[in-house]
């Protein structure tokens, strides 16, 4: 049960809740993603929450596949069940091996075959695991992304820990039919 009230449409909204609500329908299908039902206890705060997540996540430098890939990585450092499997099914219908998943819910170093992937799980487990990244890991992303793109995968994972955050801080439960994350293998 969450630890906060789950704002939804029909909730006793203010005129800027309204607002913000009806803005996040507008351009989310009738539907308020999960975090933004605590957010709006904030509205001002999810009016600039949801375009920034909007920017980082459906109009990214970075295919679909690998921003997925690095939402995911997100929520398995951070342990949070729901933004997992809010996003594996898009990584995998995007284009990450169903076997990859499988093994980041077991808490295992996923099989990594292309290089794109292996070099943004490196940088993004290594930068949640020790707070900082190895000039190698560092190098390999710049040359595969770009300054630009090792920026932007520095604010997308940024963004969703603040999502997962959320989620974990205000007990979020899981989706039916979640799957439950295992703990990490070291």
């Amino acid at each position: 049960m969450p630890r906060i009230p789950l704002i939804s449409p029909e909730s006793d909204l203010s005129p800027v809740q309204r607002r913000v609500v009806d803005g996040i329908l507008g351009k989310r299908g009738g539907r308020i993603p999960g975090p933004y039902r605590f957010g709006l206890h904030c509205p001002e705060m999810t009016e600039v929450w949801h375009p920034l997540g909007e920017m980082l996540r459906l109009k990214s430098s970075f295919p679909l596949r690998l921003s997925e890939f690095a939402i995911v990585i997100t929520a398995r450092a951070w342990d949070c069940g729901y933004v997992f499997n809010a996003h594996a099914p898009a990584a995998v219908k995007a284009g990450i091996a169903q076997e990859v998943v499988d093994a980041m819910v077991k808490g295992e170093r996923p099989a990594l075959t292309h290089d794109d992937e292996k070099v943004m799980y490196d940088y993004c487990t290594e930068l949640f695991e020790h707070h900082a990244v190895s000039d190698r890991n560092h190098a390999r992303a710049r040359e595969l992304f770009g300054i630009p793109g090792v920026v932007e995968l520095t604010a997308l994972i940024g963004y969703y820990s603040m999502v997962a955050m959320t989620i974990l801080a205000h007990e979020m439960p899981l989706q039916e039919g979640a799957r439950a994350l295992l703990p990490k293998q070291h």
